[in-house]
């Protein structure tokens, strides 16, 4: 148990069989939404699970590294975007707001799904830290696509362009706390060590720049499938109500 809790050493290798299996499973889920998106509707149990997994999983991330002496200032501030985006998953499914939700799926669903594709982990398969990370990313994938499929919400354009200016706003912010306290958050100082997808987008600060255009692209990718439309046919998505 100490050692499954404990710091952990370096064993996760991209694409190794247990983290294809996770990505398989989340996708399993993911469809399952679709499937059973009417009869899921109607169930508030949905709610509940997705805020207990997000809860869990952020709290308990916390909690073992007080334990293993590793929480710091300059690692553990809830200031990455999937951090920020689980307390505002948290935030969505208490109040269903809809401007939430534009961030949540648009920001939230896009670099989730990064993270899970090329996760900054370095603790072996199995290992609390290994479960945790997988675990919270899932969630958040999961919360948004629980309001685009299943309660059917839309975005319209105004919203999208203003997340993308409130997603600014934002790294602004943390860019101004990472020169502060001599941190990383966000990686606006420095790419992170692991392969990702900043290592395709050329060196210091240009890569940021380039990150930006990709965020666009992807969240205008994402955004295809739930564009407000003027006029809802399909019985089985109804308009979104404010």
């Amino acid at each position: 148990m100490e050692n499954w809790f404990g710091a952990g050493a370096s064993g996760f290798r991209m694409f190794q069989w247990e983290h294809v299996l996770l990505l398989m499973l989340i996708l399993f889920v993911s469809i399952g939404m679709y499937r059973y998106r009417i009869r899921m509707r109607k169930m508030q149990l949905w709610k509940k699970v997705l805020i207990t997994g997000l809860v869990v999983s952020e709290s308990s991330y916390h909690i073992w590294a007080v334990h293993n002496d590793l929480w710091d200032l300059h690692i553990f501030l809830p200031l990455q975007l999937c951090s920020f985006n689980i307390l505002l998953s948290v935030l969505l499914l208490l109040t269903d707001n809809r401007r939430l939700f534009a961030f949540v799926y648009l920001f939230g669903l896009t670099g989730a799904i990064q993270g899970l594709l090329t996760p900054e982990l370095f603790q072996e398969p199995w290992h609390f830290r290994f479960i945790q990370y997988f675990m919270a990313h899932a969630f958040i994938v999961w919360t948004a696509l629980y309001y685009a499929i299943v309660r059917s919400y839309t975005i319209s354009w105004h919203l999208l362009f203003q997340s993308f200016l409130w997603l600014n706003i934002y790294a602004i912010g943390v860019y101004v706390v990472d020169v502060t306290i001599d941190a990383n958050y966000m990686f606006l100082l420095e790419k992170p060590t692991n392969a990702s997808l900043l290592d395709y987008l050329g060196p210091y600060p240009w890569y940021i720049l380039s990150l930006e255009l990709v965020a666009l692209c992807l969240c205008l990718l994402v955004f295809i499938p739930v564009k407000e439309k003027l006029n809802h046919t399909k019985e089985d998505h109804p308009p979104f109500e404010v």
